[in-house]
């Protein structure tokens, strides 16, 4: 048996006595899934339901991959890049193993299928899997496990799309037991002008922005915290500046609801992982609407602060080095003080609602009346709405 798991890969060795007659299987119990009995591949007993059936984790191979090679010689050889999936399905239709394709019907005028993983098999003891960003081969040497995924490389490599497009993040999902990640792309009107920041968060802002990059690029670490009432702009100014950093950084996106994998191990694996794969970009994680993880620590979000305590400061964040940017809609007094701390702390910037002036100034530069009202949040604007009874805050920016 391999490791002591209740679902772990369990070896069908052939036994030296005499073989015991054979007994009815259960109905619950795992099936064989292997090319049979051999000397350096004996047969494999598999629970699918704790193994992945796709993508390649440097914890352990897929299915395919162990249900072929099972205890025998296996030998890895990883290249990272920017590959081309489509091409490869279809000029390798016959050897497709396993794949995952994503298809969008919502507009039909637009094509946005592709496909996510493939995994191609090439002989008996002999894979190659590709993503977007990586060709993996497998074989029972390294010298052909390397030949294998260099062969794929060059055959399906493609330079990085370099467009007028605007930025993309990650978004980070959460599946069984396993993290991944799924490439997001955001059109090109989300990156601003100077003018333009000026106007849609008022004068002097675009200064600011330009302050705040500087520190980005020069602390791979920290915590930077956006706060403002909903519809103040703090998504919207995010989105401009992955546009503005996607050469140097990679943003990863992740959801309120799947907040507490920041105190799991496996998102530590999962970004180690990645910081092995893009060592030459700096990482920073949004969470939007983080208020309950932020707040002083009580018994229901004492292990997400502590988490987000260990990922910006510490020898935990010498070795991950990302910077994590929260939006929040409490204010700054509620959040635990020590996430506040400076040095942890990048910077604290309150997005307010414009007054009428500014806030008719945007409008006109998008073709759009005003009612005369004390102030708007961006969204009454993009919106087109009379404005909605608000109590007004602060004028003006921190941070």
């Amino acid at each position: 048996m391999l490791g002591t798991g209740k679902h772990d890969l369990m070896l069908n060795v052939p036994e030296i006595t005499k073989t015991p007659p054979p007994q009815a299987v259960p109905a619950t119990a795992p099936m064989p899934c292997g090319p049979g009995k051999s000397a350096d591949s004996p047969a494999i007993i598999c629970d699918l339901a704790d193994s992945d059936a796709f993508v390649e984790t440097y914890r352990k191979p897929h299915v395919p991959v162990m249900s072929s090679f099972g205890a025998g010689r296996l030998h890895v050889c990883r290249l990272n890049g920017s590959f081309d999936l489509d091409k490869a399905a279809s000029e390798n239709a016959d050897a497709m193993f396993r794949s995952i394709r994503w298809i969008h019907v919502q507009n039909a005028k637009t094509n946005n299928d592709y496909w996510d993983d493939l995994t191609f098999q090439l002989g008996r003891r002999a894979y190659v899997y590709m993503d977007e960003g990586r060709t993996i081969g497998f074989a029972i040497t390294p010298g052909e496990a390397e030949a294998l995924a260099k062969k794929f490389a060059r055959a399906y490599s493609q330079p990085p799309v370099k467009s007028d497009a605007g930025g993309d993040f990650y978004l980070i999902q959460v599946e069984s037991s396993d993290i991944k990640c799924h490439k997001v792309s955001l059109p090109q009107d989300t990156v601003l002008t100077a003018e333009a920041l000026n106007i849609h968060y008022g004068p002097g802002s675009h200064d600011w922005h330009q302050g705040f990059v500087e520190k980005l690029r020069r602390k791979d670490r920290g915590l930077t915290l956006f706060e403002g009432l909903p519809g103040t702009g703090k998504t919207f100014y995010i989105r401009h500046l992955m546009g503005v950093l996607k050469e140097s950084h990679r943003f990863y996106f992740i959801q309120t609801a799947n907040l507490e994998i920041l105190s799991s191990a496996e998102f530590i694996k999962f970004w180690a992982d990645e910081r092995r794969r893009y060592a030459d970009r700096q990482f920073v994680v949004v969470m939007e609407d983080s208020d309950a993880a932020l707040m002083t620590r009580g018994s229901d979000n004492r292990e997400l602060v502590a988490a987000i305590l260990n990922l910006t400061d510490g020898l935990l964040a010498d070795f991950l080095r990302l910077h994590i940017i929260c939006t929040i809609n409490c204010t700054a007094s509620d959040i635990d003080p020590a996430l506040l701390r400076p040095g942890r702390l990048l910077c604290h910037r309150i997005f307010n609602r414009l007054d009428y002036a500014d806030a008719l100034r945007l409008a006109e530069s998008l073709g759009r009346k005003l009612p005369t009202a004390g102030d708007y949040s961006l969204a009454e604007i993009f919106a087109d709405n009379e404005k909605h009874d608000a109590k007004s805050r602060s004028i003006g920016f921190a941070g």
